[in-house]
């Protein structure tokens, strides 16, 4: 394991945070209060996610559906018409607004700056065998396929990429990614997808049960 890997990354995932929450708080702030104004309680979505060595932990969002719907409709696969998701809650999602309270995932420890983004149990043991080496890493709050196509991405392509990216962590490629996670967000790129369904999006055999 390189240095970076072993020390390098979190002391950059420290740094980056304590850099960035005192710029996005008052931005928080303003969205908290237009969720508390538009949908009332809970403003935050919380969930079980999967990180590093397997290990659970939970996961902070800004709330973009109504209460309890992630479990109803399209589950996990909602598309960019997904009826659950409330006004305000499409905006934040295209902007990412929504996943600025993970920085407190990063301050924990829980998440790093880069790294595959964290996903459910369901997932995880759907494709363990192929997410293996995933969870060698922890998970991020923006990652290689979120600049390279995000929801316009199937299971495989996702899944390689996650791979790619665990296999060949370094300090130059993880500023790559925060560089260029930027414009994919100012410029929304790849957040819609008419496509994206259950079986659009799992386009590989699950691991035998």
């Amino acid at each position: 394991m390189s240095l970076y890997r072993r020390y390098g990354k979190r002391a950059l995932d420290l740094t980056g945070a304590a850099v960035a929450l005192p710029v996005v708080a008052p931005l928080m702030g303003g969205v908290a209060a237009a969720l508390w104004a538009t949908q009332g309680r809970p403003i935050l979505f919380t969930q079980k996610r999967v990180g590093l060595d397997d290990q659970e932990f939970t996961i902070f969002k800004f709330r973009t559906m109504g209460v309890g719907s992630e479990t109803t409709g399209d589950g996990l696969w909602g598309g960019s018409d997904d009826p659950r998701v409330t006004s305000i809650g499409r905006l934040l999602r295209s902007t990412s607004l929504d996943e600025l309270p993970q920085f407190l995932n990063v301050l924990r420890g829980d998440m790093s700056l880069v790294g595959p983004r964290p996903k459910p149990r369901e997932i995880v043991d759907r494709y363990k065998s192929r997410y293996r080496a995933t969870l060698t890493v922890r998970p991020g709050l923006t990652c290689t396929w979120a600049v390279r196509g995000r929801n316009e991405l199937r299971r495989s392509q996702l899944i390689e990429l996650d791979r790619e990216y665990a296999t060949n962590v370094s300090l130059a490629g993880d500023i790559r990614i925060l560089l260029q996670t930027i414009p994919v967000v100012l410029l929304r790129k790849g957040f819609a997808n008419e496509s994206r369904s259950q079986e659009w999006m799992e386009d590989v055999e699950p691991d035998p049960a």
